[in-house]
């Protein structure tokens, strides 16, 4: 089944950007970036989807490992890791090779 989003698709490798720094703080995950010196702040599901891409998964993987992990519709789910990629790309806290 293919779920369409209104976020497009990123493919190929992606993979944390090497000058990101990341520590897990209870559920939390925070993220920051030596290049511009800003923090992120993931909450906890963010920060799972962060630890399982920091760990080597492809996008792919990680979507399958979670829906297996937590009870989320999904549909929804699809739509939100879109999102969090494209967040996470944007701010240069990942890399993705096309």
């Amino acid at each position: 089944m293919h779920i369409k989003t209104k976020y497009p698709q990123l493919c190929g490798a992606v993979r944390p950007n090497a000058n990101v720094l990341s520590k897990r703080l209870g559920d939390e995950m925070v993220l920051f970036h030596l290049d511009t010196d800003h923090f992120y702040e993931l909450n906890g599901t963010a920060a799972r989807f962060w630890e399982m891409l920091h760990a080597g998964h492809t996008p792919e993987e990680v979507r399958q490992l979670m829906l297996e992990e937590f009870s989320v519709d999904p549909g929804q789910f699809a739509e939100e890791a879109e999102a969090l990629l494209n967040s996470l790309r944007q701010e240069d806290l990942i890399s993705v090779d096309e």
